[in-house]
């Protein structure tokens, strides 16, 4: 026998996926050669392509056995422990082909896949990087590297490196869903989608491809397109957790609030550690009226408890202060620094800290950087990307970084970081703006609020201590552009309206509108939300509120548009309504801003609570009802006061702005002092 001419032919039919084949010559030579270490690493391939991985790891072990001078047995070896989640195994047995070879693509290849295995994307792009710098045309490079580039937040790059993939080798089913997920998390949903069914083409029943179709659909607005995405998958696995969960979105973008709750719960059986499940089942208890305070709190101290409970006995103590004291270093953890709710709600006192006092540090999970992104980092002293990096990771930092109050920005709301709270890196922790009720983390010490946000009495639903700022807890700062106040014309006709989304907007919210209508003829309802444009989403509204009877031709359901469409189209709007339990946040501020009053029913939980408090600072305390009915009622009282409605609309700018609303100074120093004085307090020096 020819052993070297049967090697290459064994390496021919493997590649040619005759695996039967290739095999069978492979073993053709043992039988002549038992030591023959090629045939050894055949065999692994073979056996890897057929999933069994115990063999495919004897193999490979065996042929670097033979033979530990030449990397691609070292290299063979660690891509089958790679397979077989043995990454630190698999790590040492890629770097001991790079120390072979250092110009070893495969060698690299591997590294990448070892370190990405271990949760380590930043050293697998490293690895990636080098492989295709080595060999530029190598796809599956591009692929890898484009992957990892994902789990790190760097998009733009990620989809790029998918396409250099794809312009080597067309048809790569695996890319094609890399690419609509960068271009997914980029905000390209019309790319994204079509580029999931370019790998659909490929690959039809591909799973996970058809749950990442899914969520664009649902970014889309596509509501019913996507639950049926997603309710396929299920068909084909059950045990499906990321669908069941983004089924449950779904369910819940719709105002179908108890169908998602048995879907939020059913994922977390399935995937216990998935703070996703966990954190949109919290926000489906809030938007319900059927679920107290005291059954929020203590679904919020379970779910913590769940989550990180097993961090209590084991984290460190936290960096114990440092003795000068002045100025605080105040760390920020958040997803949200650019042109967001939070982001809109903090960045004006963020800029006017008073850097003798306060040295505010941000740790940014921030994806898509824009103009406010730049402006936080221009504010702050440092500031820290910590997309991609562990929890366990980013707290070693904010430890050495020497960081005295730590503020969560964030709650349980997507991309959050209480893990990182949990193991308590610094010794005063907060959670401010970005959730509207507690966490139940008891590693969080301040909530920060308002006395209208958290009414004395109302402590007793948080397990955090209550702190409140006196002008406010937040301060709005509009949007970048020109967006004029629109006079409304002289008209018998009353326009109400709402922009929030479904899942606050539940039946019974519903049925409320169509009472505050019915109770002024002549008015009609405009809704604007994401999933409007779906018709089989908008029939269900316009049927609820027809149950309730209100006609069809008095209303009008919207998808959502670009921000700019969204503020001109308070144009026409006379009066907003607001939602409960869950009332609006952002969404009211915007609609004063824009000189449309709002209507709220100040509820007992925090998250109902805060257009009530922005409503204070405006001077239109009438505006918040004690109850369905006076909502009903104050919502009618101020449809037929048409002078009232028409000097707030010339009025309500200047009292934003002019008032603590709009005041970022203002809130930068009642923070300041607020975070000074719980220092002091709690003695933590």
């Amino acid at each position: 026998m020819d052993v070297p001419s049967e090697i290459r032919r064994s390496f021919d039919l493997f590649a040619a996926g005759r695996l039967d084949e290739a095999a069978g010559v492979a073993r053709e030579v043992l039988a002549v050669s038992a030591d023959e270490p090629s045939a050894h690493r055949v065999l692994a391939g073979v056996f890897l392509r057929r999933g069994d991985l115990e063999q495919a790891v004897s193999s490979a072990r065996r042929a670097y056995e033979i033979d530990s001078t030449v990397p691609e047995a070292a290299a063979n070896l660690a891509a089958v422990l790679v397979a077989a989640g043995e990454g630190g195994e698999a790590e040492l047995m890629a770097r001991r082909a790079i120390e072979l070879d250092a110009e070893f693509v495969s060698g690299w290849v591997n590294l990448g896949l070892a370190c990405g295995c271990q949760k380590r994307p930043h050293d697998a792009a490293e690895a990636f990087r080098r492989a295709v710098d080595l060999q530029p045309g190598h796809y599956g490079a591009w692929t890898n590297l484009g992957n990892v580039l994902i789990e790190m937040g760097e998009y733009v790059e990620a989809a790029d490196c998918s396409r250099r993939a794809l312009s080597i080798r067309p048809g790569l089913a695996g890319t094609e869903n890399n690419l609509g997920n960068a271009l997914l998390k980029l905000g390209q949903l019309d790319e994204s989608i079509a580029a999931y069914h370019r790998s659909l083409a490929i690959s039809p029943r591909d799973l996970e491809t058809r749950y990442n179709l899914g969520i664009a659909l649902e970014h889309a607005g596509r509501l019913s397109e996507s639950e049926a995405m997603q309710r396929g998958v299920l068909e084909s696995a059950a045990g499906h957790a990321r669908a069941t969960n983004n089924l449950g979105v779904v369910l819940k973008l719709q105002g179908r609030l108890a169908e998602a709750a048995e879907q939020f719960e059913r994922a977390r059986e399935l995937s216990p550690d998935s703070t996703a499940a966990v954190a949109n089942r919290l926000a489906t208890m809030l938007c319900r009226d059927d679920v107290s305070t005291d059954e929020i709190l203590a679904a919020h101290r379970q779910s913590s408890l769940e989550l990180w409970g097993d961090l209590e006995s084991s984290r460190s103590s936290p960096a114990q202060a440092r003795s000068d004291r002045s100025p605080l270093r105040v760390g920020f953890v958040s997803p949200d620094f650019g042109q967001h709710p939070v982001g809109r709600f903090l960045l004006g006192a963020f800029e006017s800290f008073d850097t003798d006092r306060v040295q505010a540090v941000c740790f940014s999970d921030r994806v898509q950087v824009d103009a406010f992104t730049d402006r936080f980092r221009s504010a702050s002293a440092e500031w820290f990307d910590i997309r991609g990096r562990e929890d366990e990771q980013v707290a070693e930092w904010i430890g050495g970084a020497g960081i005295d109050v730590l503020v969560d920005l964030a709650g349980h709301t997507g991309h959050h970081r209480l893990g990182v709270f949990a193991r308590r890196p610094a010794p005063l922790q907060l959670t401010w703006i970005g959730y509207p009720s507690t966490t139940g983390l008891d590693a969080i010490d301040v909530l920060v609020a308002d006395e209208v946000l958290v009414p004395e009495g109302a402590e007793v639903s948080f397990s955090e201590e209550v702190v409140r700022l006196e002008g406010g807890h937040i301060s709005y700062l509009p949007a970048v552009g020109d967006h004029e106040v629109v006079a409304r014309p002289e008209s018998d006709e009353v326009v109400f309206g709402s922009f929030n989304k479904l899942d606050k907007t539940t039946p019974a919210v519903l049925a409320t509108w169509a009472e505050v209508l019915q109770g002024h003829h002549g008015s009609r309802l405009v809704l604007r939300s994401r999933g409007l444009d779906d018709p089989q989403v908008a029939d269900r509204v316009i049927g609820i509120l027809g149950d309730a009877g209100l006609e069809s031709d008095r209303i009008e359901c919207h998808g959502w548009v670009s921000h700019t469409e969204l503020l001109a189209g308070y144009g026409e709007i006379d009066i907003g309504l607001d939602p409960f339990p869950f009332c609006g946040g952002l969404t009211t501020c915007e609609a004063l801003w824009m000189g449309v009053p709002v209507v709220t029913w100040a509820g007992d939980r925090m998250c109902g609570r805060q257009s009530a408090a922005f409503l204070a600072r405006v001077g239109l305390e009438d505006l918040v009802a004690s109850s369905r009915e006076d909502y009903v009622a104050r919502a009618v009282g101020l449809a037929e006061d048409a002078g009232r409605r028409g000097v707030l609309r010339d009025e309500l700018r200047g009292r934003v702005t002019e008032g603590p609303l709009g005041d970022g100074r203002r809130l930068a120093l009642e923070f300041t002092s607020m975070v000074e004085r719980a220092w002091r307090e709690r003695d933590v020096v």
